[in-house]
Formats: C-alpha cells, structure tokens, sequence
C-alpha cells in the first residue's frame, strides 16, 4: 500500500502524539445524545482497528520479536488496503456529507507507516507512543458524524483518567477534581450504553468497579489511591476495550 508522508492537521500540529489530548477531548453532550447502532462500514472498520491495537499489544510485550512485529503490521495494513479501496471514495450514507472523509484514510496510511518505520528500527518504545493515534482518527470521525460507539466512550474514558491521575500527582488536585465531575459523567453514560450492549456487562464490570472507586479518590483529594487505582484499571482496560470492538 502506497502511503503518504505524516500529514499535520488543520493546527499545523501533528495530531499522531500520544497524550495531546484537550481536556474537552471528548463532548459529554454528544455522548449523552442517542447513539445509534454500528453501521456496516463500522463494523468492517472495527476489523482493522482491532488490529492496528494488536500491533500495539505486540510491541508493548516484554520480548516481542521482530517477525511478530512484523506480521501484526503487515495484516493491519492489508487490512486497511481493503478498507479503503472499498470506502475511501464511496463513503457509507452516514458519512456521505464529511469533507474530511477520505482525509481519516490518509490518517491511518500515515500512522502505520510511521509505526513501521519506528518498529523497522526495533523502536519499539518509540512506536507506541503512536498507538492512541489510530484510536484518535476513529474517535474524530465519529465524533464528526454522530456515529460515537461504546469503544469510542472507553477510549475517551480511558483518556481522561490518565490525564486527571497525572494531573493529580503534580499535585493539581482542583483541577483534577473539576475534570473529575466530567469523568463521573462520562462513566454513567458509558455505564448507561454498556447496558444496551448485548453480553458486555460482565466484561465491563471490573473497570467500571475500579474507575468508580478512582473517581471517590480524586473526590477526596486523595492522589496516592487514585494513582494506584489507575494502574489496576489499566491493567484491566485493554481486554474489555478489545472487546467493544
């Protein structure tokens, strides 16, 4: 697949940096609204996102080798060769008014040939920090078009409680709390979309468990907590991030 240079968005900041998220990364008020159910190009997209985590997954891994790496790559990009061949000029009805449409394609050419690269150079610790970036491109384009999914809400979720532990441990705890009430709400409208998702609850319940204790720490200025509660979520998150997809 032939792909394009690393393209910088309209800010003339790259947007394939882990952890540039805003604090108003996610709309609440979006989440809030009716989310429809995953159209068919979602749940053909979902195929190539979960692999483009896989690569992720991979070299996140104590002792990945290289062949590993390598062939987690080469099935996300064929992957995505399909799907853009198929949609990338023929956009599905729900995304049929987006001008940005075939730009989210251009995106994830970009992301994964600079993860290649990086992962060519056995950069592996380099190449995840671009992880979130594929998960971005998904969540702007659905932000975009009112297609937001539960795995978008996760990511967001996920997103925001990084950003608010760090924030707690440099020691800014009113604004961690402020973000906190965001978050509080964010989880129970995630709380809310998981129970009209078939056979996820059981799944959900362990990070759903633990961002609610996280969320009583953040409340009670208690950083320590939050930051330890934090790590056990994200030992648990990525299973039932998977999952979602």
């Amino acid at each position: 697949m032939s792909h394009k240079k690393t393209r910088s968005d309209e800010s003339g900041k790259s947007p394939f940096v882990e952890g540039k998220s805003s604090m108003n990364f996610f709309n609440t008020d979006l989440i809030a609204s009716t989310i429809p159910a995953r159209s068919a190009f979602d749940k053909e997209a979902s195929s190539f996102h979960k692999k483009a985590v896989m690569v992720c997954g991979t070299m996140k891994a104590a002792t990945p080798t290289e062949e590993q790496v390598s062939e987690v790559i080469s099935t996300a990009d064929a992957e995505l060769e399909v799907l853009t061949r198929k949609f990338k000029k023929n956009p599905p009805s729900e995304y049929k008014n987006d001008p940005l449409w075939a730009s989210y394609f251009d995106d994830f050419a970009d992301n994964i040939t600079l993860v290649k690269t990086l992962a060519d150079q056995k950069n592996y610790k380099i190449a995840t920090k671009y992880c979130s970036a594929f998960c971005q491109i998904f969540e702007r384009m659905h932000r975009n078009n009112g297609t937001v999914d539960l795995t978008d809400m996760l990511f967001a979720l996920n997103v925001q409680m990084k950003l608010t532990t760090d924030m707690a441990n440099a020691g800014n705890i009113t604004l961690a709390k402020e973000n906190g009430v965001m978050i509080k709400k964010m989880l129970e409208q995630t709380t809310e979309k998981v129970k009209h998702t078939e056979n996820f609850e059981a799944q959900f319940a362990p990070i759903n468990k633990t961002a609610t204790e996280w969320i009583k720490a953040i409340e009670s200025d208690d950083a320590k907590t939050a930051n330890s509660l934090y790590t056990n979520f994200s030992m648990d998150f990525p299973k039932t991030f998977i999952a979602s997809m």
